[in-house]
């Protein structure tokens, strides 16, 4: 047989056809496979279809990624390419997976063929069968377990949901699927970085272990979807509960700390499905159920559930068409300065009508968009609309109104949003100390460091930030003192209690209070009676917005708001 050597084959100018006749004529125990530059498979030999289990049809023409296992990781492969990307020769053991599923290993090399200029333009990989060689419980364990979390995987859950499903057939015992997903994942992901994003799902597993009293109850399904298994259904209830208490604590990683939320949907076969399919179907369903009630939720399925799904999906759809054509509307409602009672701002709100659903309430449609990843599409629109009609309104009639505009906290903490929001200010011309950017309390909990280095470059900017719907969530003085805000927004439920509830009074006095001594502005919402009115000026409150002066106004009418006031 030919000797061929690495520098004996870049030597000499081989046609593919001759590499292909050489190959084909070596010791069948050899694996050979030649690709282009990209890895796309040009030939393979008799014996790599056999290792395979791959014809020659299935595999010419095909990427290599076809026969990854999951084993290795993605850093493993990076150097190997960056090995042969620079002309130089590859040696390794892979770890790849065969059409029927089952796991081998080949000793691998790798030789690059360089063009004149010293380029590769193709590979040609030998390889030699060693999986004998190679820990078999190993192999089985790798199989069948998810590389990151070690929780055991979606070919474990198959197996133990077929084993499940026959015993429940012979005995009449029933069994409940649990499918769990974490909320906003994609937040983490975009917000800190698909490495503590990977560090999350770890600690969600190990939190989620701590709990699994048979020790191989729970699975990772895919991505941030994990699914246990309990057969007594009677426990159901208190289950779901203990898991959602796992989650009430923050998590704290790599200096970050933050909370997450999850949901839960839970199926009982055969109460609720007659296979398998139908049993993670219906599950999936309830969890997407528990998802419109935000937060850590579970839902048991019921027959309904798979009609709620489908409005949904159309509200998906809806949504998606409703930004692309442009349908979407911004309301603006007057912000109110107590010292002069003249209009000194005003708040954009985002209204949505469509021709089938009708008026569809922000409180229903953004949590929607949160979920589905239309948040931020949403958030770029509603900011560049605001800034466009502040600034014409401004410059129109020779006024200084500062215009507020609500950012959801899983847009903030995206990469790149400051870039985002210095684009739109100079693309609409807008004063940048003309342009408020509120967040909601809750968003404190998230991300707190890279949420404090976000506010401090949208303020270097000039950009007001203010803190909504304050008093609703979990804030300390701590945190108020951590946040580089300017102003403090008191939400409506508390405003409404200040007549003629003495706590109410109290309370609204304290918020007021706290916000004077940390040198914040106050904004009262919500304001809607006379009573309300005097006591926030009797307290010190600045600046007011309500139903008392104004409902949102479309565009046109707060022109005419504007024409008739005095400013």
């Amino acid at each position: 047989m030919m000797n061929i050597t690495p520098s004996s084959m870049n030597q000499i100018n081989y046609s593919l056809k001759e590499l292909q006749d050489i190959f084909s004529a070596m010791n069948s125990s050899i694996i050979v496979a030649i690709t282009d530059r990209k890895g796309k498979i040009t030939f393979v030999n008799d014996h790599f279809c056999k290792i395979s289990k791959y014809s020659r049809e299935e595999l010419v023409g095909q990427d290599h990624r076809l026969l990854n296992s999951g084993f290795h990781p993605k850093s493993f492969f990076r150097e190997m390419w960056k090995t042969i990307g620079n002309g130089k020769m590859w040696n390794g053991e892979v770890c790849n997976r065969a059409k029927d599923g089952s796991l081998y290993w080949v000793k691998t090399t790798i030789f690059p063929f360089l063009d004149e200029k010293g380029k590769p333009y193709q590979y040609i990989a030998i390889r030699v069968d060693i999986t004998a060689q190679k820990d078999i419980k190993k192999i089985t364990h790798i199989a069948y377990h998810d590389e990151l979390t070690g929780l055991p995987n979606r070919r474990k859950l198959e197996q133990r949901l077929e084993n499940e499903f026959h015993q429940s057939r012979r005995t009449g015992e029933k069994f409940a699927l649990f499918f769990i997903d974490v909320n906003r994942f994609k937040h983490i992901n975009d917000g800190l970085g698909h490495i503590i994003g990977d560090m999350f799902l770890v600690e969600m597993a190990n939190r989620l272990h701590s709990i699994d009293y048979t020790s191989n109850s729970f699975y990772r399904h895919n991505s941030d979807e994990f699914v246990m298994i309990l057969n007594d259904v009677d426990r159901i209830d208190e289950m779901a509960k203990e898991i959602i208490n796992a989650f009430n604590e923050s998590f704290i990683i790599d200096n970050y700390e933050f909370y997450a939320s999850i949901s839960i949907g839970i199926s009982v076969f055969p109460d609720h499905a007659s296979s398998i399919e139908e049993l993670l179907k219906n599950a999936d369903i309830a969890m997407y159920a528990a998802k419109t009630k935000r937060g850590n939720q579970y839902r048991l399925y019921r027959d309904n559930m798979e009609e709620a799904n489908d409005k949904w999906l159309l509200l998906e759809t809806k949504l998606h068409q409703a930004l692309k054509k442009d349908s979407l509307a911004l309301h603006y409602q007057p912000k109110i300065d107590l010292k002069t009672d003249t209009i000194v701002g005003m708040e954009a709100l985002l209204r949505w009508y469509d021709p089938e659903l009708g008026h569809v309430p922000p409180d229903r449609f953004i949590p929607f968009a949160e979920e589905c990843g239309l948040i931020n599409d949403i958030g770029v629109w509603v900011l560049r609309k605001a800034c466009a009609q502040a600034r014409f309104w401004n410059q129109e009639y020779s006024l200084s109104l500062r215009v507020a505009v609500n950012i959801s906290p899983i847009h903030i903490s995206t990469h790149g949003f400051v870039d985002m929001v210095r684009k739109i200010i100079t693309e609409t011309a807008i004063d940048p100390h003309l342009l408020e950017i509120e967040i909601t309390e809750m968003s404190m909990l998230d991300y707190t460091e890279e949420l404090i280095n976000t506010i401090k470059q949208l303020r270097a900017l000039g950009i007001t930030i203010s803190l909504d719907d304050f008093g609703t969530g979990y804030s300390s003085l701590n945190y108020l003192k951590k946040f580089p805000v300017d102003v403090l927004k008191i939400d409506r439920a508390f405003v409404r209690d200040i007549v003629p509830e003495k706590s109410g009074i109290a309370m609204i006095s304290a918020m007021i209070s706290l916000a004077h001594a940390l040198n914040l502005q106050v904004v009262a919402e919500g304001v809607e009676e006379e009573a309300e009115l005097k006591v926030l000026r009797e307290h010190g409150c600045e600046y007011v917005q309500g139903y008392y002066f104004s409902k949102p106004l479309s565009v046109e009418d707060f022109t005419n708001l504007i024409k008739q006031s005095s400013f």
